[in-house]
């Protein structure tokens, strides 16, 4: 998988994307956590905190929000950026994750390293 997550593209539990450099790593864990890792030491930098829920996906949405859903269909967790359609998640070389839309920053992970 690439770096990037288009509009209807998702990630399943044990699934994730890196940077390119490969220095980072934004995974949906298997106990439903979607965590941020710094991959030389797995220090985890960020997470959803959606740990030991049954999360089926992360999903990033076509109307821009990128959402993690339960089994049942119901959300867990969102970025809160719905009304921007078109928008995409980058897991950057720098360790952040950053939702844009087409190319402004509408939220992110604040992992800088």
């Amino acid at each position: 998988m690439s770096n990037i997550l288009t509009p209807g593209q998702q990630l399943l539990p044990g699934q994730a994307i890196s940077s390119t450099n490969n220095g980072y790593e934004l995974i949906l864990q298997n106990d439903g956590n979607l965590v941020l890792y710094r991959t030389i030491d797995m220090k985890p930098l960020w997470a959803t905190g959606t740990d030991g829920k049954a999360i089926q996906r992360a999903i990033m949405q076509g109307d821009g929000n990128f959402v993690l859903y339960f089994y049942n269909g119901s959300p867990a967790w969102a970025s809160g950026t719905n009304g921007k359609p078109g928008s995409y998640l980058i897991m950057q070389d720098d360790g952040n994750a950053v939702i844009y839309w087409p190319n402004d920053p509408l939220w992110a992970t604040n992992t800088v390293q």
